[in-house]
């Protein structure tokens, strides 16, 4: 029995052109899969960060209200696991009152090392007198010039880690006691330590 070699490879030829057109198929089919998952991961955590941003927003206008504050912000350190910079991307404050976002942008660590210690250490703080109590004198310029009187503070921790520290800070003397102002800065950091987004580098 003769066996046409040619038909056999030609057999041989379209068997693997089949599978490797089957083969590419399915890959495509998996690559697609996987971006349309990724599409959709990527959505739902948009979605979850615009929540979040509303709840800290909505905890911090509270802050505001409750305290009859002049300004209230969030300070955070970042990149997160290599922490060298603070920044603000959460502020609110009265009508007419400047605010401190501009101010804290990108801000090395290194720069307000002394006050970047205490930040990172110290669960609550509450400054009455800013020439003398803070120590560090970048930042307390950077508290003077913008007006403030008094400011309490409040760490915010996800886990054992630093992620920030609320500002509540007064431009004038009347401001309520300080164990009024824990209890309400205590019950807001429950509520925005865990959902508290990461820094977005602002684009200018």
């Amino acid at each position: 029995m003769e066996i046409d070699l040619a038909n056999v490879i030609s057999a041989c030829g379209t068997v693997v052109a089949a599978y490797l057109a089957y083969n590419q198929y399915t890959k495509n089919k998996i690559t697609d899969l996987k971006v349309e998952y990724f599409k959709k991961e990527e959505e739902r955590k948009s979605y979850k960060r615009s929540e979040n941003t509303a709840k800290v927003f909505g905890e911090l206008w509270r802050i505001l209200y409750e305290l009859k504050a002049d300004r209230v912000y969030i300070v955070q350190p970042h990149p997160l696991g290599h922490v060298a910079f603070l920044s603000i991307q959460f502020e609110v404050k009265r009508k007419g009152v400047s605010g401190m976002l501009d101010s804290i942008q990108t801000l090395p660590m290194s720069e307000v090392a002394n006050f970047s210690k205490v930040l990172a250490e110290n669960l609550f703080l509450f400054y009455t007198d800013i020439d003398n109590e803070v120590k560090d004198k970048v930042a307390k310029s950077l508290l003077s010039v913008n007006g403030c009187k008094a400011v309490a503070i409040k760490r915010l921790n996800s886990s054992a880690d630093w992620v920030g520290n609320i500002f509540c800070e007064f431009t004038d003397r009347q401001y309520p006691d300080e164990e009024t102002i824990h209890h309400v800065l205590h019950e807001a950091a429950i509520n925005i330590q865990y959902i508290l987004p990461e820094v977005r580098e602002r684009k200018i």
